[in-house]
């Protein structure tokens, strides 16, 4: 959780990007993240936040959906003038090789993987790189052409200027493999019901209010039971097996129609 002065700091940052946080909406996710998620909103001057249908398990899901990737590179040094076209191509083919293997032993189908190549250019004499792309098959003088003209464009997008008559040297070259991953269904968004059945209780809870801590009558509600596109105002609790969403008062609430909780900060009802 975040205090006022790194909020301040946060926000201060935020606007020296040219970006308004009054523009965002913040999403809170995690097990924690929805208890705090309307606090630390309105401590950045976010108005909008916004609490997915399970966001205890969003993380997990990721992990488990998420392609597999994995990254080699094998260092060149050599110049656009002196190319050795048989070393990029063999070093290219063992990288290949070597996650092809890796892939395997991860019981993926190696016939859906895909790879990327990409170099490590520069003008000889410079400290810096720019990333460009190779094509994923044995490259050939044509090819290389290209790549030169690829560079000197990049180098002009990125610093304004290109030299298309200087040496380019080649530092790395990189190969990423992409693993494709088994997909879980889609989580469908609770039914959902009335705001009687979701009701668990009423009681007082402390929130603060004008910087003061002050007791206040709220509701405690199930989240699957609430009802789709039914407006209700914070202060309220509402639970879930894999998170708990806190309403400040001051808050608006609806459940849309993906399962969604969107609050809006509008003041009190």
């Amino acid at each position: 959780v975040i205090n006022s002065n790194m909020a301040n700091a946060i926000r201060s940052r935020t606007v020296q990007k040219g970006l308004d946080p009054r523009e965002f909406a913040l999403v809170a996710f995690g097990g924690a993240g929805p208890l705090h998620g309307a606090e630390v909103a309105m401590m950045l001057g976010i108005p909008e936040v916004i609490i997915p249908p399970y966001p205890g398990i969003t993380s997990a899901m990721g992990l488990l959906t998420t392609d597999l990737k994995y990254d080699t590179i094998r260092t060149q040094f050599q110049v656009s003038s002196d190319i050795n076209l048989t070393r990029i191509n063999f070093d290219l083919a063992e990288m290949k090789k070597q996650l092809s293997v890796q892939f395997t032993s991860d019981h993926l189908d190696t016939n859906k993987c895909h790879f990327e190549s990409n170099a490590d250019m520069r003008y000889v004499g410079q400290g810096y790189e720019l990333k460009i792309p190779i094509p994923d098959r044995p490259i050939n003088e044509l090819d290389l052409t290209y790549l030169w003209e690829l560079f000197h464009k990049a180098h002009e997008q990125e610093y304004g200027h290109s030299f298309p008559n200087n040496i380019i040297e080649i530092v790395n070259i990189r190969l990423t493999g992409i693993g494709v991953m088994p997909k879980i269904e889609t989580l469908k968004a609770p039914v959902g019901g009335t705001m009687k059945q979701a009701l668990i209780k009423s009681g007082q809870c402390m929130f603060r209010v004008d910087n003061k801590l002050k007791p206040l009558e709220t509701a405690f509600y199930h989240r699957h039971l609430l009802p789709v596109d039914e407006v209700f105002f914070g202060p309220a609790i509402i639970l879930q097996k894999d998170s708990t969403t806190v309403i400040p008062p001051g808050w608006r609430v609806i459940n849309d129609e993906v399962g969604n909780l969107i609050l809006t900060l509008k003041g009190d009802p």
